[in-house]
């Protein structure tokens, strides 16, 4: 199992230069970021789908300050997908592309991805309360995810029961549950056999 730091972990302000840093400093496995576009195209680290054009931290220099790590990964979190082809022109850049993945992927934005980046990406979405148990349904989610060309499932944990876990884990798709900020529920996800937990309090887990 792997843990993300969600933007804005460690008391940090969401989508800051001073998360990374933090990010980078406690030497976390993977950190989440949102990523946008200005109204040129620009890339940048917001969360917000239209920024205007003097909004977000540019992702240049999220990027330039990563590339100094010698092994964390980042989740992308798509608010918009705009200018996808900068984002991979600039993770190329700065050597980093192995090391990134997309998730905020709707089942009608995997076109446009899949047409305009070659980052892999989790398909984002909720499951119907009444069908959380049924492994039925879980067979049906399993077969969209792979369809829609995405690598796994990112839901709230609120979703995630053991048939998605069993039914997914066969099919070779990961599960990766948002966003986890107390030591019960922690402990209850972390048990059930998710792949990824994304918290605001890595610390958590660490305990």
């Amino acid at each position: 199992m792997t843990i993300t730091a969600h933007s804005g972990a460690f008391g940090t302000p969401d989508n800051s230069i001073e998360f990374v840093k933090k990010v980078l400093e406690e030497n976390c496995e993977i950190f989440e970021i949102d990523v946008s576009f200005r109204p040129d195209g620009t890339p940048v680290i917001i969360h917000d789908g239209h920024p205007k054009a003097n909004e977000g931290i540019l992702l240049r220099d999220v990027l330039s300050l990563v590339s100094q790590h010698p092994s964390i990964k980042m989740n992308l979190d798509l608010k918009s997908t705009a200018n996808l082809p900068a984002v991979d022109e600039l993770l190329d850049r700065f050597g980093l592309t192995e090391r990134a993945f997309f998730t905020g992927v709707t089942e009608g934005w995997t076109k446009t991805v899949q047409e305009n980046s070659r980052i892999p990406y989790y398909l984002n979405g909720d499951v119907a309360p009444w069908s959380r148990s049924r492994e039925s349904a879980m067979v049906s989610l399993a077969d969209k995810i792979v369809r829609l060309g995405a690598v796994g499932f990112n839901t709230h944990y609120s979703n995630c029961r053991p048939a998605m876990i069993k039914v997914l884990h066969e099919k070779g798709l990961p599960v990766s549950v948002w966003t986890v900020n107390d030591e019960k529920n922690a402990a209850k996800y972390a048990a059930l056999g998710v792949d990824n937990i994304t918290t605001r309090h890595p610390d958590l887990f660490r305990r």
